[in-house]
């Protein structure tokens, strides 16, 4: 009767955590971009609409992968793996660079479905010899469940 009782606890904690990481498929509306460091110790940001399809797997370490609106013509998308969750988020998730110069990135989508996606890069603004300057792109906005 003891290992059923543990059995049972096992199985329920084992459902909860299951029922905690479901898997996420929203339609994403970026409303703020804003960039640092483009020119040294400064910021700007700039209103915009951008959609996004967000794509997340179910499981920690699972494939996050969030794709602009056009991307079929640009081929262009971003990819994070989901971390573990925590109380308040929705989704968090992190990811190296994609291409030559781009650092990390970090994505966080809270319970009230807005979401910060963080990007840092290193962008060469003189072409012809100049030093890659570091910035970070941080593009803020909401999320609604699929149909």
């Amino acid at each position: 009767m003891r290992h059923l009782a543990i059995l049972a606890g096992s199985l329920v904690a084992l459902s909860a955590d299951a029922a905690g990481a479901a898997a996420v498929s929203l339609d994403c509306v970026a409303r703020l971009t804003c960039v640092s460091n483009l020119d040294a110790g400064r910021a700007g940001c700039q209103p915009t609409e951008l959609r996004y399809a967000l794509e997340v797997g179910r499981k920690t370490g699972a494939k996050v992968v969030m794709t602009p609106e056009g991307a079929d013509e640009t081929g262009r998308f971003y990819e994070f793996r989901r971390l573990p969750g925590t109380e308040g988020v929705r989704l968090q998730a992190s990811g190296g660079g994609l291409e030559p110069g781009q650092g990390a990135g970090v994505l966080t989508v809270f319970e009230t479905l807005d979401f910060v996606l963080t990007r840092h890069d290193a962008v060469l603004l003189d072409p012809e010899g100049g030093t890659p300057r570091a910035i970070a792109v941080t593009v803020h906005g909401t999320c609604a469940e699929k149909d």
